[in-house]
């Protein structure tokens, strides 16, 4: 259930009321659940994909960059261009190498980047999803449900203060990856290696 609505052991512990170590025993099993409990995890059950629930189906997950993808066919990317003069090898070596790390580090923050985009894609899908149900018929519990999404949604305003920034910083990285998958495979085209 916290996987699906994307909650912390913090979140789901405020919404059934109980501290966020007794979630964590709940789910490795060292405790079981009490009668007042249950009707609040039944509730979340519910809205859970067939065939645990009767919830929406599970939007697929993203394709991740790969920092060790195989680089494009150079030929792609720059036709048959070949140096037309003679090459400083070591200069290129060199270039080259620097690129390759360079390349590897970008390439191991836009995975990170990308992850954690995904992440708050599934909070924010499965916030959109606990709203859209039926608040439950007791007042109270109606008004503490209430309150739990009210927190849920602070919560992801405070994990992700600048939804755009965040996305134009991911579509730049992606960008330099990709011109440096590109310069390292022109190179590589070149037999310059």
């Amino acid at each position: 259930m916290r996987a699906h609505f994307a909650l912390t052991g913090r979140q789901l512990a405020r919404y059934l009321g109980v501290t966020p170590g007794f979630v964590h025993h709940l789910e490795t099993g060292r405790r079981s659940l009490s009668a007042r409990l249950a009707p609040r995890l039944v509730a979340l059950s519910r809205l859970l994909p067939p065939p645990l629930g009767q919830g929406p189906p599970v939007a697929p997950e993203p394709d991740f960059y790969d920092p060790l993808a195989p680089l494009p066919l150079p030929e792609q990317l720059l036709g048959s261009t070949a140096p037309t003069a003679a090459v400083a090898p070591d200069a290129l070596h060199q270039r080259v190498r620097d690129t390759r790390l360079l390349l590897l580090v970008l390439g191991q923050r836009l995975a990170r980047q990308q992850q954690q985009a995904a992440a708050m894609a599934r909070r924010r899908r499965g916030l959109t999803q606990l709203r859209a149900s039926a608040a439950p018929a007791d007042a109270a519990e109606a008004a503490h449900y209430t309150k739990w999404l009210a927190g849920l949604t602070l919560d992801l305003e405070l994990d992700e203060p600048e939804p755009a920034a965040t996305t134009t910083t991911r579509w730049l990285l992606a960008a330099r990856v990709a011109g440096l998958r590109a310069e390292v495979a022109a190179l590589k085209a070149n037999q310059i290696l």
